[in-house]
């Protein structure tokens, strides 16, 4: 008989340059690229293996099923993943303009050593350009301006073509949204977890909609009917205790037992006569309901519910985190804590009915913890639409921490790039001498710099139309090719809504001078600042997350820097 152990192949050390992997990073920027925006692409996924297939056009959900093995687009999908952990937006975006930078420095006869010096002072004058008042890209934020918050969740929730939103339901989410947040918003700006999001198929979205407190499943409660629960008492709060160690009988923690030789000991009736000594100080506590994050042993769940103690298991730590905030409890992380210092409150606990599955609904007063229900019609289209809310959620919690916000639709990275050529001709002479180069160098390493931007513009809106800009915002316009004549009369509105321009004062974005640009010009910037700061505070624009994007932009050139700076790429392919 053959033995089942296989013996192990020679490993083979497999040795590429950054040229070898551009084949890779121009697929997965043709993936990327496609995806963004509104008009974007819907991808479908599935490994070679079969199993469940994923549609989708967002980062958050297409880069932990895409498969990938070359050693450097590992480390841009690893870079993404940790800037959406931390924002939840802006990784087409990163990746995007990675690529863009490493394809088209590839393609120049300037050296990578050379192009990494300038990239990173390209940076320095881009972040500066980003940071200051007097740049036409962005808008200072206020949270009492319900049109700009209403601007940046509407750009959020109709980014992502899978969604298929109507413009009724567009209306319906983006202000049910907007007002769940807000209902939850705090002095102190620091709750995170403020929005619990449940999701079901096979409604319309424009269904949704959002309750105070949590909603949570709860089988064992038979949803053929709402059943009336026994605690809602006037003017009386419910005890609740809210444990994490393992009641299940498996718990690593040591029991204080003795043991005496010759004497049989039953392990199992040791652990769970210790656990019901454990329960008994928390009904002596006046406990009346215990949420335990992990599962229950039977015969304790038994013992508590005989003693009228409501029990909820299996709640996971997503949801206990949730509860921990309604309920302002300690977690229990030992049977040995004192409980009556770890308790926390409810004000009610209902039975509810929802698309023919049974929840329980937790509420407590003032403390700002919502839950959304989204649905649609199918579970791939319910699964986009969760992400998109999850993303605007969390990128009006970074609003508040950091209240700019970008002009989107493209308008931003266009207005960017000119204003970068426009710095670099007004210190060109310093950065030569800084970093001791060619002016050609320098003049190349700024037109892919810029380059890179361009394309993410043009790649946010429709195909097929001619991208324009106007003195002296710079903001982007998209008109079609075959439709000149119809725009010589009256005015058009730039691709994020804040500017206006008669037709025959645009200009095609090759046809710009930057050097025409003089310091009398300012006072003219100025007043359009001021401009497009007032019609962001009353009309529907196109919005981004200011310390998303720039933080994204940024990670991309870090990224572009470092892939241009690799010499061999080593792999064990065995």
């Amino acid at each position: 008989m053959s033995s089942r152990k296989s013996t192990k192949e020679e490993s083979t050390v497999h040795q590429s340059e950054l040229r070898d992997n551009l084949e890779g990073l121009k697929l997965l920027k043709n993936i990327v690229v496609t995806c963004r925006g509104p008009h974007g692409k819907v991808k479908v996924i599935q490994n070679s293996s079969g199993g469940h297939v994923t549609l989708t056009s967002s980062s958050g959900r297409l880069l932990p099923v895409l498969s990938v093995s070359k050693p450097l687009l590992k480390l841009l999908v690893s870079l993404t993943e940790a800037h959406l952990r931390m924002f939840s937006d802006g990784g087409l975006s990163l990746m995007a303009w990675c690529l863009n930078i490493v394809e088209l420095s590839e393609n120049s006869l300037v050296t990578n050593r050379c192009l990494i010096e300038l990239y990173d002072e390209l940076m320095e004058l881009a972040a500066g350009v980003l940071s200051s008042n007097d740049f036409p890209g962005r808008v200072n934020f206020t949270l009492s301006n319900i049109a700009q918050i209403l601007s940046l969740v509407r750009t959020i929730l109709s980014s992502k073509p899978l969604c298929k939103l109507s413009s009724e339901c567009l209306k319906h989410l983006t202000s049910m949204v907007v007002e769940c947040f807000l209902s939850s918003v705090k002095g102190d700006y620091k709750n995170t977890n403020c929005v619990l999001i449940l999701t079901a198929e096979g409604l319309s979205a424009n269904r949704s909609n959002y309750v105070p407190g949590i909603l949570m499943l709860y089988p064992e409660i038979s949803s053929s009917c709402v059943r009336k629960l026994p605690f809602n008492v006037k003017d009386k709060r419910i005890t609740v205790a809210l444990v994490t160690v393992s009641m299940s009988g498996d718990s690593d923690e040591v029991i204080q037992g003795q043991y005496e030789r010759n004497v049989e000991v039953n392990a199992e009736k040791t652990v769970i006569d210790y656990m019901k000594t454990f329960c008994d100080r928390l009904i002596g506590c006046g406990v009346e309901v215990i949420m335990c994050q992990k599962v229950i042993h039977p015969w304790i769940k038994s013992q508590l519910r005989q003693r009228k103690v409501f029990v909820i298991e299996r709640m996971g730590a997503r949801l206990t985190s949730f509860a921990q905030d309604l309920t302002g409890a300690t977690p229990i992380n030992s049977f040995s804590c004192d409980p009556d210092k770890c308790l926390g409150y409810l004000d009610s606990i209902d039975h509810v009915v929802l698309n023919k599955k049974s929840y329980l609904h937790l509420q407590r007063a003032a403390i700002g913890i919502n839950t959304l229900m989204l649905y649609s019609m199918e579970e791939e289209m319910v699964s986009e639409l969760k992400l998109v809310c999850e993303t605007a959620f969390d990128t009006l919690q970074n609003i508040l921490q950091c209240p700019i916000m970008l002009c989107g639709g493209g308008c931003w990275e266009t207005s960017l790039s000119f204003h970068i050529k426009r710095k670099v001709n007004e210190k060109k002479n310093s950065i030569l001498e800084k970093i001791r180069c060619t002016p050609t160098a320098l003049s190349s390493a700024c037109e892919i710099f810029c380059k890179s931007l361009f394309q993410i513009a043009m790649t946010t809106g429709h195909t097929g139309v001619m991208m324009m800009t106007s003195f002296p915002t710079f903001h982007c316009w998209r008109v079609p090719l075959d439709s000149d004549e119809q725009f010589n009369v009256g005015t058009l509105t730039c691709a994020c809504g804040t500017v206006t321009e008669h037709f025959e004062n645009l200009m095609s974005l090759n046809d710009v001078n930057v050097d025409a640009y003089s310091s009398t010009d300012d006072v003219i910037l100025k007043n359009e600042v001021y401009k497009i700061q007032q019609i962001s505070q009353t009309k529907s624009c196109v919005l981004d997350s200011y310390i998303c994007f720039s933080s994204a932009f940024r990670k991309a050139v870090f990224t572009a820097n470092m892939m241009l700076n690799v010499g061999n790429c080593l792999q064990d392919i065995n």
